[in-house]
């Protein structure tokens, strides 16, 4: 059983990596900013890329159960699939927007935490299957070929708008992933 206190301070991580980065936080700013003694905080996690690796996997979770929402909106399958690109434009225009933390925490840690590599990958299958599968409810002939591209163009459009602060990007996306699924009915 985890230790009192574990979601929190996942939670005060989470969003102390996404707003500073991974190098730039230490555990002993999460002790600070949590309130849990350094002690017990290395007790419920042996190393930061444990932290981090935990923090990630709340994210997938969660952005994953947010997609799937934004994916189940309509009675449309092709709508649902379109549904994803609206999930990244809404996200993109959010105050604080910091871009894609599996994509920044790789870009920081990368081969050097296996786990964190694990968290990130893990995260980037079931987003493939996700779109595979919403593909798989429309009329389109290679749904696999299909959630590919429409995997690449979510993931294009994260890269655009993190690093360039196009927040256009997942509207331009919306619109290719529209031609796509056109071309492969």
């Amino acid at each position: 059983m985890r230790e009192d206190g574990f979601s929190h301070v996942v939670d005060v991580a989470d969003e102390l990596f996404f707003e500073h980065g991974v190098r730039a936080v230490t555990m002993e700013r999460v002790r600070e900013v949590s309130g849990v003694p350094l002690r017990q905080l290395y007790r419920m996690f042996r190393s930061k890329d444990e932290l981090l690796t935990a923090c990630l996997r709340q994210r997938d979770r969660t952005a994953r159960e947010a997609l799937h929402a934004y994916a189940s909106r309509y009675a449309d399958p092709g709508d649902n699939v379109l549904a994803v690109f609206d999930f990244l434009d809404d996200w993109f225009r959010l105050p604080g927007f910091h871009g894609c933390v599996f994509a920044g925490a790789f870009g920081e840690v990368g081969g050097a935490a296996p786990e964190v590599v694990e968290v990130v990958q893990h995260h980037k299958r079931k987003l493939l299957e996700l779109f595979t599968d919403l593909a798989k409810q429309t009329d389109v002939v290679d749904a696999d070929e299909v959630g590919k591209q429409l995997a690449v163009l979510f993931d294009g459009a994260m890269a655009i708008a993190t690093f360039t602060g196009n927040t256009e990007a997942a509207r331009h996306a919306r619109r290719a992933a529209q031609a796509v699924l056109e071309a492969a009915r």
